[in-house]
């Protein structure tokens, strides 16, 4: 009978044993080891050298509204292919673990500050369409289940189709975002702390975009969590 010979748990990404963990100790190795190298901006999470300055160059001329944001990881290696294999491939077996992966990084990082609201950045309708799916939305389910915390998914939402970010410079994707969001329904957000979720955070546009109509409803706070993000002044880790 099975329940007398139980499968050893392996590892979702490879297939190696890995009793207890969603990575095989290889996977984790290779997911945590720019921890080595680099730690997060205090402000946006972007990785900066581990022996250099503690706060980058874009959040000392002008910081973000959000109180922090963190990441698993920088977007290279073996995260950028599970974060393609997840959004682009349609590997959905991939949110549970990802989403607890996240919630490490919020334990980890974010000490005492305690959110209330789990929401994740909305897609535009078409992509929505077109993907079948909002990554945002599967890592924040999984995110929220692992802490025991609220979700809803529909608290955000896009009021305009814009551009993929992907392609556009910085001062561009911004000036793509301009006035992308709205707030659904206010009387969910005011007066509480909440955790926004992406998949990666790249010049911070999309975290701030939304986090100004969230500050505009009355939330007392946004913390940004993503699975990546990038490193500052082109310092690059190669696993």
């Amino acid at each position: 009978m099975k329940w007398l010979f139980p499968r050893p748990s392996t590892c979702v990404w490879c297939g190696r044993p890995a009793p207890g963990h969603d990575f095989c100790s290889a996977c984790q190795q290779q997911l945590k080891g720019w921890q080595e190298f680099y730690r997060p901006c205090l402000y946006c999470g972007r990785l900066l050298p581990k022996e250099g300055e503690k706060i980058c160059g874009h959040c000392r001329q002008k910081p973000p509204p959000f109180t922090m944001a963190r990441a698993a990881g920088p977007y290279q290696g073996l995260l950028k292919e599970m974060i393609w294999a997840f959004k682009y491939q349609g590997r959905l077996s991939l949110a549970a673990p990802l989403g607890r992966l996240l919630a490490q990084v919020v334990v980890a990082e974010m000490g005492s500050w305690r959110p209330e609201l789990v929401v994740p950045v909305p897609l535009t309708p078409g992509r929505l369409k077109a993907r079948s799916f909002n990554q945002a939305e599967l890592l924040g389910r999984s995110l929220a289940a692992e802490l025991g915390l609220a979700f809803d998914g529909s608290i955000i939402s896009r009021t305009k189709e814009t551009a993929p970010q992907i392609n556009l410079s910085r001062e561009k994707r911004w000036q793509n975002l301009a006035g992308a969001f709205q707030i659904t329904v206010p009387e969910k957000t005011k007066g509480r702390r909440l955790l926004l979720v992406d998949d990666v955070l790249t010049t911070g546009a999309t975290a701030c975009a939304c986090t100004g109509v969230l500050m505009k409803g009355g939330t007392t706070g946004v913390a940004v969590v993503t699975l990546a993000t990038g490193i500052e002044k082109s310092f690059y880790f190669s696993t």
